[in-house]
């Protein structure tokens, strides 16, 4: 894997891979997001291991999904308000300290289903701090021009330990079953490590008092004062906290094609989990099923990570349109060809294409949003379109398991087909998107 990305600033050239503090958080959040992969698989595994009834176990993923929707807006705000570096290590230690109290738990027995899920609902809630406040370290420590290849060498990172992690938290718990959270505690410490040495602190320069008898020092000017002019103007009162708290909506509604990509994407994620759902419940249950969505979802993992090593230069060469509309016609046709033919492969392969292409789409656009929404409103804005993208996922398991229990699958292939195709037309309809003013400020009251 490697961190070049070139851009020519002036007639230099840069390369990202030269840039230390990106590389420290970069390399940090490689080893976070290992550790956390490891940990995602590990604690249903010692929760079953433990006794606890499977439906309990399922309830812990909806505990995470909810504590996301609910802290996702609160945590862009204190993103936007707080400083982002110290939000980042806060975030990590905390995550720390709840990997290290399950491994201690562990240790001295079973795991407690109570301190399962606080464990999950503290963790999931300093993941929604992390994640816009890390990205706006990103902005502070990479130029525009390399937002891009930034971008996809993140989400090479998350797809790498989505394939390593899993695999190391399984052969861990056989070792011992505390070993993958000791793992994922001592990798939060070196994330926060990292972060503490990315930005050094500024010194401050004081002069050396000057004798007041030195002849070099001038006398002080003696200022006449001002001339009585008019009483100052008085300014608007400050937004309310609720106006704080929802102009990212309030941005994502006015900007043209925020609103049209985040329609998009919602449309884009229900549709990517439905599918993803069908796979595994429709292929599964076949003859040697559960094998198939085993390399299915092994392929997907490694398209990804190839489509986000591949995510700036394809932004480089495709019109933005383009490239958002590559990834559902190719899944669209594939899923046609599918339902036409029957056939299994063609819909395992569809998915892969799916895969290797929404890196690059959803790196095409966050490289839109870093560079023309404005950094003060960063946090809460990137939240609130995650918050209307993700909203109505929870339905798509369900609407699958519908369409395969009322029809066979390749009517269901027909159905994803033509939901892909429709988001391919859709791409074409978005906007230019337009770049981030001068200057913002936020909403007063007299605005709204």
């Amino acid at each position: 894997m490697t961190t070049e990305a070139v851009r020519t600033d002036g007639g230099r050239t840069s390369v990202l891979r030269h840039n230390r503090q990106f590389r420290l958080l970069w390399v940090g959040q490689t080893l976070s997001g290992f550790g956390s992969s490891m940990a995602g698989v590990a604690l249903p595994l010692v929760l079953l291991a433990g006794g606890h009834p499977v439906t309990s176990v399922a309830a812990v993923t909806t505990v995470v999904a909810v504590t996301g929707l609910l802290v996702r807006i609160p945590a862009g705000m204190l993103s936007d308000h707080q400083d982002q570096r110290r939000l980042v290590i806060a975030c990590d230690l905390v995550r720390l300290a709840v990997s290290a109290a399950v491994a201690l738990f562990l240790l001295a027995g079973s795991l407690p289903m109570w301190l399962a899920i606080v464990a999950v609902i503290v963790s999931a809630s300093a993941m929604e701090v992390f994640k816009p406040s890390q990205f706006q370290l990103i902005r502070r420590v990479v130029s525009s021009e390399q937002i891009p290849a930034a971008v996809s060498l993140n989400q090479a990172r998350a797809y790498g330990a989505s394939m390593a992690g899993p695999a190391a938290g399984g052969l861990l718990i056989g070792v011992y079953p505390a070993l993958p959270f000791a793992v994922d505690a001592v990798t939060f410490l070196a994330s926060a490590l990292c972060v503490a040495a990315m930005v050094p602190r500024k010194r401050a320069v004081t002069a050396p008092p000057k004798d007041p008898k030195d002849p070099a020092v001038p006398e002080p000017a003696v200022v006449p004062p001002a001339p009585p002019g008019p009483e100052p103007v008085r300014q608007a009162p400050a937004a309310g906290f609720r106006d704080r708290l929802t102009v990212g909506f309030r941005h994502l509604a006015h900007d043209p094609f925020l609103r049209r990509s985040t329609v998009f994407f919602s449309g884009m994620t229900v549709v990517f989990s439905m599918f993803g759902s069908a796979l595994m419940l429709g292929v599964g249950d076949r003859p040697g099923g559960a094998t198939a969505v085993g390399y299915a979802f092994s392929s997907a993992a490694l398209a990804g990570l190839l489509g986000s090593l591949a995510a700036p230069s394809l932004q480089r060469r495709l019109p933005l349109p383009v490239l958002v509309a590559s990834g559902p016609a190719a899944a669209g046709a594939l899923l046609t060809l599918a339902w036409l033919s029957g056939s299994t492969l063609a819909f395992v392969a569809a998915f892969s294409a799916m895969s290797l292409l929404v890196p690059a789409i959803n790196a095409a656009v966050v490289s839109v949003m870093a560079t023309s929404v404005p950094k003060e409103i960063y946090g809460r804005v990137t939240t609130a379109n995650d918050f209307v993208v993700q909203l109505l996922q929870p339905c798509a398991p369900l609407a699958a398991a519908l369409l395969l229990t009322t029809c066979s699958l390749p009517v269901t292939a027909l159905v994803l087909a033509v939901s892909y195709l429709v988001l391919a037309l859709l791409a074409f309809t978005l906007p230019t998107p337009a770049p981030a003013p001068a200057a913002h400020r936020e909403p007063t009251r007299s605005d709204a």
